[in-house]
């Protein structure tokens, strides 16, 4: 019967690991596709209005969020616009990588400033693309000198 137990605990014990990494990657593959899905619809505000959105991050109570305005400095996830998006989980964080201009989306030019935002957590990171052109795509890093399990996410 002790041999039992000890075989079912151990069982259990991998399947809980296994299920929480599952849940990992679940998190940060819906974060970073609700962050495109937002940066689309800033790219897609600045071209129907017009206008310049730059893309701030910041942390709203203890969740990373992404804004957008016409504003640069800021960081408590206020838009002017409600153009604003909460990360799901507690448990992801954002990193931001831009060029001189600021990261964001020029209607008035219908281009866009270049730099990348990392959504990230602990099944890997996840890296959101703006080009100069605005072409907006999504890959995942290599970290560790491996490449993590996210299906549905080329490597970069």
């Amino acid at each position: 019967m002790m041999l039992v137990v000890a075989i079912m605990a151990i069982l259990t014990t991998g399947g809980m690991t296994s299920w929480q990494s599952y849940q990992q990657r679940i998190f940060l593959e819906q974060a970073s596709s609700g962050a495109l899905a937002f940066m689309s619809q800033v790219q897609f505000a600045a071209d129907w209005r017009n206008r310049s959105y730059r893309i701030r991050i910041g942390r709203r109570e203890n969740v990373a969020c992404i804004s957008a305005g016409q504003l640069a400095d800021s960081s408590d996830c206020h838009s002017e616009l409600g153009l604003a998006f909460t990360l799901p989980d507690p448990g992801l964080s954002l990193d931001m990588s831009q060029s001189d201009i600021g990261l964001g989306f020029y209607g008035l030019r219908n281009s866009a400033g270049t730099g990348h935002l990392t959504v990230v957590n602990r099944a890997g990171r996840v890296r959101l693309i703006v080009s100069a052109k605005g072409r907006l795509r999504r890959c995942s890093e290599k970290v560790d000198g491996r490449q993590p399990y996210l299906p549905g996410i080329a490597p970069c």
